[in-house]
């Protein structure tokens, strides 16, 4: 088994060994944003034998820079916010030899974590490439919500059909009403700013907890460090609403967005993803991944259900290698006692943070 901590290794082993999951969410460049803002360390695992090969990436949390913890020195792990999880390319269609392997590689991957102090680890699992699946047999995976996926192998009038009927009418009115529709693939620091501050407003009109409020210089480093588009919408010069869409190889994904409050009759959300989709055909993407909402019968997921029938799920994974330390520091915390589902538990309350 092999940590590896380099970008020039970490990049070229997905893109050389795991090139169908060459996606942002697993590129060294998205782990390393927050390893500048968040004081965390990317990491990842690279496992082989005959049968099978693993890449495995996380982010290192140190437990003890929290003040109540900080005589223990433990480190949790956890997938950087958005999608991710395990990878798996197998050598053989034997399913007795890959569960083999995959049983013998855990036992290694949990000697590694007790070795490190790695308590415990929370996985988001990838939902286009559905990674919960290769590992069902060593983990026990939960399904969270489901997510949106536009095809963008289809023609854009099928795309067009496909679209619920009121988003549609939006989108027309929307232009009728004078609305501007920009681009930008390389935005200065201003239109950032613009971004920003669209997107911080949106956070509190919608009361959003703490986390989300990420900072200035990691958001201007989305576009600087990763491939980043921004589309904005304007209606007489002013700027209604933006969004910041993340992309490698073949995917889009939407990933942050902002509206003011006072112009949703103008719609600059419909308007957004529609030109998104657009753009993103005309690149030459296959997919433009949408994400989800907090459930099914959510505004946010329904809104966004209504561009494309195409639905992936999400799950996620809470894994525990060192019990005892786990207890341990459930002990410290009083809020931990509290039914909820937060993981792990013990950073209830204590940690403010998007990772």
């Amino acid at each position: 088994m092999t940590p590896i901590k380099d970008r020039i290794v970490w990049n070229s082993l997905l893109e050389e060994e795991f090139s169908r999951y060459n996606d942002i969410y697993f590129r060294y460049e998205y782990f390393e944003l927050y390893k500048r803002y968040y004081d965390v360390e990317p990491e990842a695992i690279f496992w082989e034998d005959e049968n099978i090969k693993i890449f495995w990436t996380h982010l290192i949390r140190d437990i003890s820079k929290i003040e109540q913890f900080e005589d223990f020195k433990y480190y949790d792990l956890t997938t950087p916010y958005g999608y991710g999880g395990p990878l798996l390319i197998t050598k053989t269609r034997d399913e007795a030899k890959i569960n083999g392997s995959l049983k013998e590689f855990f036992e290694t991957y949990k000697n590694y974590a007790l070795k490190n102090n790695y308590v415990c680890e929370f996985i988001r699992f990838h939902p286009i490439f559905e990674n919960q699946k290769f590992f069902d047999t060593i983990f026990n995976a939960e399904y969270l919500n489901d997510v949106v996926i536009v095809d963008l192998t289809k023609d854009l009038e099928e795309i067009w059909r496909d679209i619920k009927k009121g988003h549609r009418y939006n989108i027309k009115k929307s232009i009728r009403e004078g609305c501007t529709v920009e681009i930008i693939s390389e935005p200065s620091k201003n239109d950032i700013d613009e971004f920003t501050k669209i997107y911080y407003r949106t956070m509190d009109t919608n009361k959003a907890s703490k986390k989300y409020y990420f900072p200035i210089k990691f958001i201007n480093n989305n576009f600087n460090l990763l491939k980043a588009v921004l589309i904005r919408v304007k209606y007489n010069n002013r700027i209604i609403g933006a969004s910041m869409f993340i992309f490698w190889d073949e995917i889009i994904h939407y990933y942050l967005s902002g509206t003011s409050y006072d112009s949703k009759s103008l719609y600059p959300s419909d308007s957004i993803l529609w030109e998104s989709i657009k753009w993103a055909k005309k690149n030459n993407f296959k997919l433009l991944h949408l994400g989800g909402g907090r459930g099914i019968n959510d505004s946010l997921f329904k809104f966004k259900k209504g561009f494309s029938k195409d639905i992936m799920a999400f799950y996620i994974c809470k894994k525990i290698f060192n019990m005892e330390a786990y207890h341990a520091l459930l002990t410290i915390n009083p809020m931990s006692a509290a039914p909820n589902n937060y993981f792990p538990t013990y950073r209830q309350g204590l940690d403010e943070k998007i990772v």
